[in-house]
């Protein structure tokens, strides 16, 4: 199930669950996460759907090369080129934080190649910032400071921000989410990520994606606060916000239920 494949110098890993008569589902998880955060809800839609999970260089099983681009454009060319592969001509994608701006930009470039956004708190808003990219890609130390502060704050601490229950997290999911992190390489790869991150869509761009789009959101979000869904939607000409209680930002881990019966009510 899992697989990798080569694209402009990135080896990207990715697990698909094949059934060729039901429609596909593409999940993209967030900045620092991996496939691994979908665990709960691939189970829960394997009846109805055939599902691919990627992991977005340079996190969960992906290559660790900062000599690569890391852009939203070249991601979304990236997912596309996965899905010619595979011939998947067309797929629901279902996105979360950084995976949901991935998505929005792939609606963006290829409407034609997808057919519903699933969007679990998305990326929004943010603009590129040419002299913070420059200050961070071309301070030596950078990589290490990055290391430093991941090592001071802790997984644990980490995944406490992202998460309203805290009783959730387990010793499995620390030591998943602190795996990739164990791999020195990482490092200059997230100062490249930074560098690359050319701004999230505009408010224009946004309005010419039409597509049918459902937008979660955790109303205890505290790393991209709930209340971004609302402008969000000012721009998404079809789209709807949900917002759930009691609930932060790693909706996967904290809502797959309720994740996977929007799924399913939105496509029966």
């Amino acid at each position: 199930m899992r697989s990798t494949i080569p694209y402009k110098g990135h080896i990207i890993s990715f697990t698909f669950y094949k059934h060729s008569l039901k429609p596909t589902i593409i999940m993209l998880h967030g900045f620092l996460a991996s496939t691994y955060c979908f665990r709960k809800l691939i189970p829960l839609l394997q009846e109805n759907f055939q599902i691919m999970s990627i992991d977005i260089p340079p996190f969960g099983e992906s290559e660790k090369s900062n000599t690569c681009l890391f852009s939203y454009d070249h991601m979304a060319d990236a997912v596309r080129y996965i899905m010619k592969d595979q011939s998947i001509d067309k797929a629901i994608f279902l996105g979360h934080s950084m995976g949901g701006q991935i998505s929005l930009r792939f609606a963006y470039k290829y409407p034609d190649h997808i057919d519903r956004l699933y969007l679990l708190a998305p990326c929004s808003f943010m603009r590129h910032s040419p002299l913070f990219a420059k200050a961070i890609c071309h301070n030596p130390l950078s990589p290490f400071i990055a290391r430093s502060l991941l090592k001071r704050k802790g997984v644990y601490e980490m995944l406490r921000h992202s998460i309203y229950q805290d009783h959730i997290i387990t010793d499995e999911m620390l030591e998943h989410y602190k795996k990739p992190f164990l791999n020195k390489k990482i490092y200059p790869c997230i100062i490249k990520i930074l560098n690359d991150h050319q701004g999230d869509l505009s408010e224009e761009e946004l309005t010419t994606i039409d597509i049918p789009t459902n937008i979660l959101w955790g109303k205890n979000d505290e790393i991209i606060p709930y209340e971004i869904g609302y402008e969000l939607i000012k721009y998404l000409p079809n789209a709807t916000l949900t917002t759930l209680d009691k609930t932060g930002h790693l909706l996967p881990e904290e809502s797959a239920h309720h994740i996977a019966k929007m799924v399913r009510q939105a496509n029966s």
